[in-house]
């Protein structure tokens, strides 16, 4: 019975997976990479699709990031699984 955490495996996100993995079941969050600046912001899947398209990956979106607080280009984007556990029993 067992079955894989989807939490552990996606935590950080594969920078080549396309935005239409993380639709349904993660929460995006953009974090600045400067090292001093913990400036984070949650991000928008629907806003995503209609500014990058369904088949962006995670690294297209984080490279087109640009922190609003010390304006630093480029982002890191953790990715959280927020949808169900186990097989649903």
């Amino acid at each position: 019975m067992g079955g894989k955490n989807p939490e552990r495996e996606r935590l950080w996100g594969n920078e080549s997976d396309p935005l239409l993995a993380y639709a349904r079941d993660y929460e995006l969050t953009a974090c600045c990479r400067r090292p001093f600046c913990t400036h984070r912001r949650p991000l928008q899947i629907g806003l995503l699709f209609k500014a990058f398209g369904h088949q962006a990956t995670i690294a297209q979106v984080a490279a087109r990031m640009k922190c609003s607080k010390c304006g630093m280009h480029g982002a890191r984007i953790e990715v959280r699984y927020i949808g169900r556990w186990g097989d649903g029993r």
